[in-house]
């Protein structure tokens, strides 16, 4: 086999095809799960939804990226990560956050750029918790972007007068901003030590990631 066919193999199998994108989408069936349950259970404690909820989610999903990123390995994941959640939240009628994730998935490429760094639990680590703080930041997108479509969407969803008061706060505090920040990465990382254990004594001997 000459060097430019063994070259385009190779090329070939660094790219993300269509049952790469079905595994990815599959992990993420999991990870809205989670959000699905921890929204709403931190919901009636204005404190954990605001500044612990979105670290619990990203400690709770870290196994289920690790999973993806181990087992395929390439580069492009967090960019479909990034427009898949994108467009869900598109479909919720959050259509400008998808720009807002796909920028956020773009700086998680650019932290995993390199051979194998899928595979490097440090690498992980750092994209995971970029990730992560897009995740929080991203909260307080709809605020700024369309308070009205957000307050009514909202209050559908069952939002006291006091979890809005708490996030006007939040928001106007830069240093509450951090703090929120601080939980979230310090939860993500915790996440990503914990998923790496499982994935070494699970996924691994079970031949289901590399």
């Amino acid at each position: 086999m000459s060097t430019n066919s063994k070259t385009s193999i190779e090329n070939a199998k660094k790219k993300i095809t269509i049952r790469d994108i079905m595994t990815i989408a599959a992990m993420m069936v999991l990870t809205l799960i989670v959000s699905g349950v921890t929204g709403p259970l931190t919901l009636p404690v204005p404190f954990l939804y605001l500044y612990v909820c979105a670290g619990l989610q990203m400690f709770l999903c870290a196994t289920f990226y690790l999973v993806v990123a181990n087992r395929l390995n390439k580069h492009g994941i967090f960019l479909v990560w990034g427009v898949v959640y994108g467009l869900l939240l598109g479909l919720s009628g959050y259509l400008f956050l998808l720009p807002y994730f796909v920028g956020v998935a773009a700086i998680c490429e650019l932290a995993m750029i390199g051979k194998n760094t899928y595979r490097n639990p440090l690498r992980n680590t750092i994209g995971w918790s970029i990730w992560g703080l897009g995740m929080i930041i991203g909260n307080a997108v709809p605020i700024w972007a369309a308070w009205d479509s957000y307050v009514a969407q909202a209050s559908a969803s069952g939002f006291s007068q006091e979890v809005f008061d708490m996030q006007i706060n939040m928001l106007s505090n830069p240093l509450n901003m951090v703090f929120a920040c601080v939980i979230t990465l310090g939860l993500a990382v915790l996440g990503c030590m914990f998923g790496n254990r499982i994935l070494r004594r699970h996924f691994k001997k079970a031949g289901i990631v590399g």
